[in-house]
């Protein structure tokens, strides 16, 4: 099936093909600061949404639905008359302007400073938010120095960075020759599941269960390909779509009937029973 250009909020569709060239306009820019060394990069992504957006159109004409700002008095508000408030109480706020809340950025919207080193491989993947492309900005041999030794070192660099007037804690990192940042949650950001009162009831596993179910996973165990992957919503998505543009009706095949509920040992033998058919 040929990839589709989809509709994206403030984009038209286009005759450009889709290509995986990483985009060159950079959401951050500033320096990497390790003591007296500082490393001018650009911040780019690395990641991207695949998936596919629609813009709500009125059904009658056609013509995209617009949203506007109104405050609770009914009255249309520009951005000009746009103030911050923070909230005391029931219809009581704080009020603060754009030139206050601007003073209050830190260092690090400029600098990202490198704190400490630690093992990468410690880092708690549940703490991890997004991933940039750092570029180096006229610091080639200082960047290349740093990709190196986090490569050779198997190291990353802890500090903090502002982007979406957020400062967040930054992990820079070594990846596919590259230097990379991963804004990261902060410690109180994360919940501890282990405190929910459904995780404290859950009963323990009986030894036949158990055995089972360690079977069914070794028997599934295998290596991580993601390229095995699929986002079959988009592309049935795409189909709809592909064939609306040839002007034709698709019947899309309707999904399976959910099987019979059954007893979990049922279930652990039935699915051990199937791989032991086809190893």
């Amino acid at each position: 099936m040929p990839k589709l250009k989809t509709l994206v909020e403030e984009e038209k569709v286009d005759e450009e093909e889709e290509t995986d060239v990483i985009p060159a306009r950079a959401v951050w820019s500033g320096s990497l600061s390790m003591g007296l060394v500082n490393i001018p990069v650009r911040a780019v992504p690395i990641t991207r949404d695949k998936k596919i957006s629609f813009r709500m159109l009125h059904k009658s004409c056609s013509t995209p639905i617009t949203y506007k700002r109104f405050c609770e008095e009914g009255d249309e508000v520009p951005e000009s008359e746009t103030v911050y408030g923070y909230k005391l109480g029931r219809g009581k706020y704080l009020i603060f302007d754009k030139g206050e809340i601007s003073s209050a950025k830190p260092e690090s919207s400029k600098v990202i400073a490198l704190d400490r080193f630690v093992n990468f491989f410690l880092a708690d993947p549940h703490y991890f938010e997004r991933t940039y492309l750092l570029v180096p900005d006229g610091s080639e041999a200082a960047y290349s120095l740093l990709r190196k030794t986090l490569e050779k070192t198997g190291k990353a660099a802890i500090g903090k960075m502002t982007m979406c007037s957020k400062e967040r804690i930054v992990l820079i990192h070594y990846y596919q020759n590259a230097i990379v940042a991963t804004t990261m949650r902060y410690s109180d950001e994360v919940l501890d599941p282990s405190l929910m009162q459904e995780i404290k009831d859950l009963p323990e596993p009986g030894e036949k269960e158990m055995a089972l179910a360690k079977d069914i996973a070794d028997r599934l165990t295998g290596d991580l390909d993601l390229s095995e992957y699929h986002d079959g919503y988009r592309e049935r998505i795409e189909a709809l779509i592909s064939s609306k543009l040839k002007g034709e009706v698709l019947h899309l095949e309707k999904r399976p009937k959910k099987p019979a509920a059954k007893s979990l040992m049922e279930a652990l033998r039935e699915t051990a029973e199937s791989l032991n058919k086809n190893p």
